[in-house]
C-alpha cells in the first residue's frame, strides 16, 4: 500500500480491505514523520511538482491513533500489518502500534543508526536491496546478523521496471552470499 492512500484514513482502510479480499497475506505501509526526515528547504525531487516534500509528508502522515486503527483493520481482515519506517521516531511509533516485522526501504539501507535501532528490537526484517551495492548491503546485513530473522528482497529501483531489469538472477547470489531467506520486490507492470 505504501503511501497511495494520500493521507486519507478511509482510503487506507479500504486498501487494506481490498488487499485482504484479493487474498493478500500482508499489507505494507510507509511511516513518514515530516520533521524527523526532511528540512523545510530540502530540494524536491522532480516528481514533487505541486508541493514540497515536507508539505507532502505532513499532509499524508498518520497520527499514532490512526496507525493503531489501521492495524486494527488489518487484524480484523486477518492480514499481517507492517510498515517501512523512515526515521528513528517512526520506529518508536510503530513499536507502539505493535507491528510484527519491519520492511527496510531501499533508500534507507545505508542509514546505519536506523538499522541499529531496528536490530535492537529483534523483530524480523525484510530488507529491500534496490538502491544498494554489495558493500552497502553487506554493512546492513552485519548490523542485523544474529539479532533478527532476515529476508533480503531482490529489488530494482526503477519505476516502472522493465522485465529485463528485474534481476531475478541476483536472487541466487543473495541467497549464497547471506545464507538467509530471499524474496522479490517487484516494480513491473502487469504479470
Amino acid at each position: 500500500i505504501g503511501s497511495v492512500h494520500d493521507g486519507s484514513i478511509g482510503n487506507a482502510k479500504k486498501l487494506i480491505e481490498t488487499a485482504a479480499d484479493c487474498g493478500a497475506d500482508c499489507v505494507k505501509f510507509q511511516t513518514h514523520i515530516a520533521v524527523a526526515e526532511s528540512l523545510p528547504n530540502a530540494p524536491n525531487p522532480d516528481y514533487f511538482k505541486d508541493e514540497s516534500r515536507i508539505v507532502y509528508f505532513e499532509r499524508t502522515s498518520f497520527s499514532l491513533d490512526q496507525w493503531k486503527k489501521l492495524k486494527e483493520t488489518a487484524d480484523h481482515c486477518k492480514v499481517l500489518f507492517l510498515s517501512s519506517p523512515f526515521s528513528l521516531e517512526a520506529v518508536d511509533m510503530l513499536e507502539k502500534v505493535g507491528i510484527f516485522a519491519y520492511k527496510i526501504p531501499s533508500g534507507e539501507v545505508t542509514n546505519i543508526p536506523l538499522m541499529e535501532k531496528i536490530a535492537g528490537i529483534g523483530k524480523p526484517v525484510f530488507i529491500s536491496s534496490g538502491m544498494s551495492n554489495w558493500k552497502e548491503l553487506d554493512a546492513t546485513i552485519d548490523v542485523f546478523s544474529d539479532k533478527c530473522d532476515i529476508t533480503v528482497m531482490q529489488c530494482s529501483s526503477v519505476y516502472p521496471c522493465l522485465p529485463e531489469q528485474v534481476g531475478l538472477n541476483v536472487i541466487a547470489e543473495i541467497k549464497e552470499r547471506y545464507k538467509c531467506k530471499v524474496g522479490f520486490s517487484d516494480h513491473t507492470i502487469g504479470f
